[in-house]
């Protein structure tokens, strides 16, 4: 990362139109708007869509790292790996500590947190990782943005803090009341997958959607967002799964359908307008981070396209606009896209 940051005055400057969104899906205490973005330009795929073209992540050639991993793109297409996308396998299970996109026909290192802190299986070295069917939760997500971001602010690569991670899982699994012989993040959404498949049910994907910003019991926990709408169907499935993690240690609360709105589109305008600062990328493309009233994140811009975008609550907390009294959902009032 540099150590001179570019300014730039709002992600309001790397969209062409305004993110835009659609009524939102509730399970429970679970409402998920779908997010509407402006024609793409940039081309790319996911890890999922070019895994069966050749594209393949594993353990470092020359000794493995728990904090980094190897990618290698032999195809034509730049390739996005999702901050929070989680890769299993090899030595130990992975996330993505940043979003990164590979470019066509190239190898990289990637910063990487490891979610399965009891195994560590050289006999696997070799391995080709596999997409998970689900990524890390937003909390987990919140939290390695944090510290992501102060890394950046340090003049050092984007990382979590590898032993928070560590705990982060560990109490979550705790509180989910799920054992695992290898503390594996995984074997925590193996545990509730038939509570999870549930939330999976009922949140859709809408055609042409290129992200979602998410409420769990009324309060803004995150907003994902990619350039192109056939990227995030790929990622839609396991954020998801993400999202209903959380959702399920919030119990079962009634929705406020006129205060989720109110919220939602404050969180996102809170977003948009934030100052941002610009870092050269690990691939393609520049780092974009932000932390204003109520919100921060993270994002990917090539050329001026802003590819990628997770955004969270400033500091884990709830944003100020989301204290509405509960009561039970009615139908949500059109909104700006369908």
């Amino acid at each position: 990362m540099p150590a001179n940051p570019v300014n730039t005055p709002s992600l309001h400057e790397h969209l062409s139109e305004p993110l835009r969104l659609g009524d939102p899906d509730v399970h429970g205490p679970l409402a998920v708007f779908p997010v509407f973005g402006p024609e793409p330009r940039l081309d790319y795929v996911s890890f999922a869509q070019g895994r069966s073209a050749g594209v393949s992540i594993k353990e470092l050639e020359h000794g493995a790292s728990v904090n980094d991993l190897f990618v290698l793109n032999p195809t034509d297409n730049a390739v996005l790996l999702y901050e929070g996308e989680e890769v299993l396998g090899a030595q130990q299970n992975r996330t993505f500590d940043v979003s990164v996109l590979v470019g066509a026909r190239r190898e990289l290192h990637v910063p990487v947190s490891c979610v399965e802190a009891g195994r560590w299986d050289g006999s696997r070295h070799d391995e080709s990782f596999s997409p998970a069917p689900q990524a890390a939760y937003p909390a987990l997500r919140s939290m390695k943005n944090r510290a992501a971001s102060e890394s950046v602010s340090a003049g050092r690569a984007p990382r979590a803090v590898q032993g928070a991670v560590w705990d982060e899982v560990a109490h979550k699994a705790a509180r989910m009341h799920v054992a695992s012989a290898t503390g594996a993040m995984n074997d925590i959404y193996e545990g509730r997958r038939d509570r999870l498949a549930e939330f999976q049910g009922a949140v859709r994907l809408r055609d042409g959607q290129t992200g979602a910003l998410v409420l769990i019991d009324g309060r803004p926990k995150v907003l994902d967002h990619v350039s192109r709408a056939e990227v995030f169907a790929a990622l839609h499935a396991p954020l998801v799964q993400g999202y209903a993690l959380d959702a399920l240690e919030a119990g079962d609360g009634a929705i406020d359908a006129t205060a989720d709105q109110a919220a939602a589109d404050d969180f996102l305008e809170r977003i948009l307008a934030a100052q941002t600062t610009e870092h050269d990328g690990i691939g393609l493309g520049r780092d974009v981070r932000f932390a204003a009233a109520g919100v921060a994140g993270a994002g990917l811009v090539a050329g001026d396209e802003l590819v990628q975008l997770s955004a969270f609550p400033n500091g884990g907390t709830d944003t100020d606009t989301t204290e509405a009294p509960r009561a039970r959902i009615g139908r949500p009032s059109r909104r700006r896209a369908g």
